[in-house]
């Protein structure tokens, strides 16, 4: 279901494989706390200025769902036993290296 959702980009593993969900999820979640939270439904509601500082919030919190989802994909990458042919040397440096390039290419 993932693969369908980013248009084939897990099945081909490529450095874009999360497409832009992490972003979208991070509005969406600033959408959602904006309301529980009085702080941030105070900057939604100051203009432009407090819009500009939600949107910072949105970026570091894109950040941060893009290096989880990243590092949960290349952990299901090594759990699964066709993987070996993708990998040489399982472990954390796989774990880092993915993580690393799979966010640097959403954050692009």
């Amino acid at each position: 279901i993932m693969d369908l959702f980013s248009g084939g980009a897990l099945f081909r593993f490529s450095i874009l494989a999360l497409g832009i969900m992490p972003y979208i999820s991070a509005s969406i979640i600033m959408q959602l706390l904006g309301v529980v939270i009085p702080a941030l439904e105070r900057m939604q509601k100051e203009g432009e200025s407090g819009r500009k500082k939600i949107n910072q919030y949105v970026r570091y919190l894109t950040l941060v769902l893009c290096i989880i989802q990243s590092a949960a994909m290349a952990s299901w990458i090594q759990s699964i036993e066709e993987g070996a042919m993708i990998y040489m040397n399982p472990g954390l440096g796989f774990v880092l290296i993915v993580v690393a390039t799979v966010t640097a290419g959403i954050l692009f």
